[in-house]
């Protein structure tokens, strides 16, 4: 949205201003009345009262005897928060308040009124005694109010000492006989060590085996996995001794992991050797004789039947070794097999006897484990008893989480607020609701009151605005105003811009008829040739209304946009007007028409005015002003509320025209706060605001004030 090239400065004031003046007889009759009601209920109610009280502090751990216990500490702020709470309604607590009142029979001080018993006093303690913590510290303040101080400070410190008293005995409660207790239990878990250990004695001389720790295992388990270990060695060499026995017997030959072979003993043999040297040494002699003989020689037969006896008695020998070493290797194999067999029956048996005797041995010693395990178990236990009664016989007389810091002191001078203080305060507070009553109102209040609302609501500056006309005074502050707009308005045309301008309210009633013709009247003054165009289609009634023909005839064709010009006087001066016109029914149609005939006007004359109906309820706004393409939006204060003004502009945002120009009408004077009043008196008067006002504003109203009173009490003499 646009504001165009229109400037005016709107009267501006701080609100604060604004609402007390609107709404200050409001803020000081309830002033006055707060005055009226709180003073005497101040004077009958407010007392002082004499105080008396101590402090106690509350440690966030338990303050042994002998050293820290970290499961006695409180780990955080809540649970410290939660105790401190828990220890202050303790100190409350019947018992306690009744321990002490008996504490303080036995002192000859009697707490009770004459019209209360034991426990009516005890209630009204409950309710009198107060118990606040101390930001920041540790500590705690409990003390009591009272008229009378006598014997204040003797019961505050009896009270205190019978809270101490009890939170220290329900610290370790029946330490006594909880230490009892734990002595008897004590002589019977020796008792049970004792009798535990002595069966686990006997079951130790059985297993052979002198302690049971947690990483003792059964010896029998061992002996009987050697066994088994055993066994599986011996039935491994018995089937490799039948695995050689039977390759040896197929295939006569001694394999090689077992030792050399046959032949190898045969070729490594001595005898063997030292015969076969004997015929190889023979056989080349014979055949060297052989070489040189004829087949018929008689010396050839004789040596080669030597030669052929030479190897069969070489052949017999190694024949006869090579039985002697096979009936040998056989023999040796054999024994070696039947050792391996007896071995493994052996082990066997024994294995299985080991294997009959397993499940007496391990319930044995599971049992022995089991009575380890209770006897440890035990020791544990005595060892926390012994503990916790050392604990019972030398915290029972500590400290603990509270201790009394400071006790009470006698009750010396009264305490409290005061009377005079009531009364200040009273008259503060009601100062300040004369100040805030007047801005709570204005706040709640959803009107346009000043320039600044309508500004804000519009999101664009204001060209114009115009105070209520009240008065001579106003009037003549509204006139200078107006001059002021004109002069803008002529400026803009003297610059090239458009002469036709058109005025609507957000809603009827919003004073757009009279402001154009006051408007009017002024640009004539000034010498402009002006023309007023009523298209006002929702105001009967309107101050341009007139049975002359205009525009509706002009857009249905019946006269021309010249014949539709007819004069008027308003004011006591003649203007040239377009009235609304006689076809009423028609209503504003041909806006093409309408356009032309606006172009003959504008070019007739310096400035055409042209009043349209109310944004909001009117359709034919919004078609004029698409039309026209500019338009002044007349925003009414103390009438519209904000929301009123915020729907007009949306509305205008979706039309989008080329100008948007905002008018503040009827202005209250107040509104404007000291800038309106000084602008008003100069207008007037032609000289400083200073020099006029003799005095300050709140001198005048004293002096006012004062005429009035001394009127009044001539008229009652009278």
């Amino acid at each position: 949205m646009q504001s165009g090239e229109f400037n005016a400065s709107p009267a501006r004031s701080l609100r604060p201003a604004i609402a007390w003046q609107r709404h200050r007889k409001v803020g000081i009759i309830v002033a006055l009345v707060l005055l009226l009601v709180g003073i005497p209920l101040s004077l009958l109610m407010v007392k002082s009262s004499y105080s008396a009280e101590a402090v106690f502090q509350v440690s966030p751990s338990y303050q042994k005897t002998m050293s820290a216990d970290k499961d006695l500490e409180l780990q955080s702020n809540s649970q410290y928060r939660e105790f401190v709470n828990h220890l202050s309604r303790s100190l409350l607590r019947y018992d306690v308040l009744e321990r002490a009142l008996t504490a303080l029979s036995v002192k000859g001080i009697n707490p009770m009124l004459p019209a209360e018993n034991s426990r009516k006093c005890i209630e009204r303690l409950q309710r009198t005694i107060f118990v606040l913590a101390i930001p920041d510290t540790y500590m705690v303040r409990a003390g009591m109010r009272s008229d009378n101080k006598e014997n204040l400070h003797e019961i505050v410190n009896e009270v205190m000492d019978s809270f101490l008293e009890t939170t220290r005995i329900e610290q370790i409660y029946g330490s006594d006989q909880r230490g009892q207790v734990l002595t008897q239990r004590a002589s019977e878990v020796r008792r049970e060590i004792t009798t535990l250990e002595s069966r686990r004695a006997a079951l130790a001389s059985f297993l052979s085996l002198t302690t049971f720790g947690d990483a003792t295992t059964n010896p029998f388990d061992v002996i009987l996995a050697q066994e088994r270990e055993r066994l599986a060695q011996a039935s491994l060499e018995r089937s490799r001794a039948q695995a050689i026995l039977a390759a040896f017997e197929r295939r006569k030959e001694v394999p090689a992991a077992s030792g050399r072979s046959v032949m190898e003993m045969r070729l490594q043999d001595n005898g063997l050797q030292a015969m076969r040297n004997e015929v190889i040494k023979r056989n080349e002699e014979l055949m060297h004789i052989v070489r040189g003989l004829q087949d018929g020689h008689p010396a050839k037969k004789p040596a080669l039947d030597e030669m052929a006896d030479l190897k069969r008695r070489l052949q017999l020998s190694e024949s006869d070794f090579d039985q002697s070493t096979l009936g040998n290797t056989h023999s040796r194999f054999v024994a070696t097999l039947e050792q391996a067999q007896q071995v493994e029956k052996e082990l066997s048996e024994r294995v299985k006897q080991l294997q009959e005797q397993a499940s007496q041995f391990a319930s044995s010693f599971r049992e022995a484990m089991r009575y380890t395990s209770e006897i440890k178990i035990r020791e544990l236990e005595l060892t926390d008893m012994r503990t916790r009664t050392n604990y019972l016989d030398t915290e029972s007389s500590a400290f603990g989480f509270t201790r009394l810091i400071t006790p009470a002191l006698p009750a010396i001078t009264p305490q409290g607020i005061g009377k005079t203080r009531v009364l200040l305060g009273l008259l503060a507070a009601s100062m300040a609701l004369m100040l805030l009553v007047p801005m709570a109102m204005d706040f709640l209040d959803k009107r346009v009151i000043t320039v600044g609302d309508a500004e804000k609501a519009m999101l664009i500056p204001s060209a114009a605005w115009l105070v209520d006309h009240r008065d001579t005074a106003t009037g003549i502050l509204i006139k200078e105003q107006l001059r002021r707009f004109a002069s803008t308005l002529r400026r803009n045309q003297a610059r090239g811009a458009r002469n036709v301008y058109s005025f609507t309210s957000v809603k009827v009633g919003g004073g757009t008829t009279s402001t154009i013709l006051d408007l009017a009247r002024t640009l004539v003054e000034l010498g402009s040739r002006t023309l007023i165009i009523d298209a006002d289609s929702l105001t009967s009634t309107s101050a341009l209304g007139s049975d002359a023909q205009g525009l509706t005839d002009v857009m249905i064709g019946k006269i021309t946009a010249q014949a539709a010009i007819t004069p008027q006087r308003h004011f006591g001066r003649k203007f040239n007007v377009v009235p609304y016109g006689l076809s009423t029914d028609s209503g504003i149609k041909r806006l093409d028409v309408f356009k032309t005939a606006l172009e003959t006007w504008r070019a007739q004359f310096d400035m055409v005015l042209i009043d349209l109906p109310p944004l909001l309820p009117s359709a034919d706004a919004e078609l004029l002003i698409d039309a026209i393409g500019q338009v002044f939006l007349m925003v009414e204060a103390e009438v519209l509320t904000k929301a009123d003004v915020v729907r007009a502009r949306v509305q205008l945002e979706r039309m989008d025209p080329e100008a948007v120009g905002l008018i503040v009408n009827r202005v209250p004077v107040e509104s404007g706060g000291n800038s309106i009043r000084t602008q008003l008196v100069e207008t007037i008067t032609g000289g400083r605001f200073s020099h006029f006002m003799g005095s300050s504003p709140w001198a005048l109203r004293w002096s006012l004030l004062r005429l009035r009173l001394q009127q009044w009490r001539q008229g009652l003499r009278g």
